[in-house]
This record gives C-alpha cells, sequence and structure tokens, in this order.
C-alpha cells in the first residue's frame, strides 16, 4: 500500500508574516499551501448568531466563546469545506504554531500505511496526557497509534475525505472550540486516533487566538448549574460505552 505523504495545509493569517516565515523554515523539504484562516480579530460574530450556540458553551465552559475562538472554528470548518469540494481523499492539516520533531516525514508515512484504520490521526502533543482507551497500532518507530477520551489538539492531524463529510455536517452549528468538538469521537461517529509520543509540538509563541491572562468566569444562573450536571454525566457514560463496544 502507497504511504505517499498527503497534500499540506498549513492553516495561517496573512497579518502574521513572521508565524509563516517560520512555517516555511520548519517545512523546508516539504510541498505544503497556506490556507488563509478567518480572523476573529475582525469577525463579526453577530453574522454567524444562527450557528452559535452560546448557551451550551456557558453551562459547560462558564464563560462565552471568544471571537478569535469562533475565527479558529470557522477555519477548520473552511478547510474541510475545501478538501470536500476538490474531493481531496487526505491531507495533513497544521496550524502556524506547529514544530515537527525527528522523524516527522516517516512517521506520517508510517501512519498513512495504515489509513484504512483511521479517519482522523492526531499528531500534537496535549497540555495532560491523553487518557488512553486502547492501543489501535503498534508503529516501527516505536510510537502507537491509540484511542483516547481526553480532548486533543487541532495543531496537526490527518483526515480523510469521508471525515471531513461528516464533520460539516456534525459541526455545523458552533457549540464549543473545534477540537473539543471533532474529537469526540463517542459523538460523532468517527475513528479518531491520536500518534503516541506526539510528532508535533507547540512552538511556545503568543496566540493570535486568545489574549493573554485567565479567561474571565462567567457566574452561571441556578438553571445553567443544574443543566451542567446531567450533561456531563452522560458525555462521560456516553463515552464509555462508546469504548467498550469499540
Amino acid at each position: 500500500m502507497s504511504s505517499a505523504m498527503p497534500p499540506i495545509f498549513v492553516i495561517s493569517l496573512t497579518r502574521e508574516p513572521e508565524r509563516r516565515a517560520l512555517m516555511a523554515q520548519e517545512l523546508t523539504g516539504f510541498d505544503f499551501e497556506f490556507f488563509e484562516g478567518v480572523d476573529g480579530a475582525a469577525l463579526d460574530v453577530a453574522s454567524f448568531a444562527d450557528r452559535l450556540d452560546t448557551m451550551w458553551f456557558r453551562i459547560m465552559r462558564r464563560r462565552n466563546l471568544r471571537p478569535g475562538e469562533v475565527g479558529c472554528f470557522l477555519s477548520h470548518y473552511g478547510l474541510w469545506e475545501r478538501l470536500v469540494e476538490t474531493r481531496t481523499p487526505y491531507a495533513l492539516i497544521l496550524e502556524d504554531d506547529a514544530r515537527l520533531e525527528d522523524g516527522f516525514r516517516e512517521i506520517v508515512a508510517e501512519v498513512m500505511s495504515i489509513r484504512d484504520e483511521w479517519d482522523i490521526a492526531y499528531l500534537a502533543e496535549t497540555k495532560r496526557p491523553q487518557r488512553m482507551v486502547r492501543m489501535v497500532a503498534a508503529l516501527d518507530s516505536g510510537r502507537r497509534l491509540i484511542q483516547c477520551r481526553r480532548r486533543m489538539s487541532g495543531r496537526g492531524y490527518l483526515i480523510r475525505l469521508e471525515a471531513a463529510e461528516v464533520l460539516l455536517r456534525y459541526c455545523w452549528r458552533i457549540r464549543s472550540q473545534i477540537d473539543d468538538l471533532y474529537s469526540k469521537w463517542w459523538k460523532n461517529g468517527l475513528r479518531v486516533y491520536a500518534v503516541d509520543p506526539a510528532i508535533v509540538r507547540d512552538a511556545g509563541m503568543p496566540s493570535s487566538i486568545t489574549a493573554a491572562g485567565p479567561w474571565p468566569t462567567l457566574k452561571r444562573t441556578p438553571s445553567e448549574r443544574v443543566a451542567g450536571f446531567p450533561y456531563r454525566k452522560a458525555d462521560m457514560l456516553f463515552s464509555r460505552a462508546r469504548a467498550k463496544s469499540k
């Protein structure tokens, strides 16, 4: 089975030339394309009011989605639309603060060689260790492809066309950050796995999505507090049940 490198797209903003220059340096030797993201700083969030489910996010996260987070959501969503429109079978998607670990090309080739086994394969590290549900495959590099319950990072991932088609429907309503939504395999029905240890890391650059400092916490109403507990409990039980059925 061929394991050729899929098309590489880097989500970035034209107004961030330094980040683009660093990504071009990081991807020396690779064919890639910058995909113009949606600039949250210039976004009229009200124009997406019919898609925003702000009540859900208030209940679950005790804060409002920021315009930059909506912009990030729409950037990934727009790239999935591009993949579907062009009928691109597979793609490797990176954000412009990604840095590649040694052996990146070879490990991606390994994951592509078993591409019939996954719909989305995450490549990036997360702030906290992944909670593995099961191991899917051992890779020759010493890494492994795993299924896990914890939310994964959208900084770098492989995706197949059929998964992009599913996510365009599943993620139409903007309820949370994009990586929180599309990593929930127990809800969207996709085979969402992660390379462990990760082969994409954070560059440690200041975020171009959210401002520095703590996020303001909202005081939930009594009805929002009551609604939050059963939702979290149901989500946890559903994820465990789906994991056992795999």
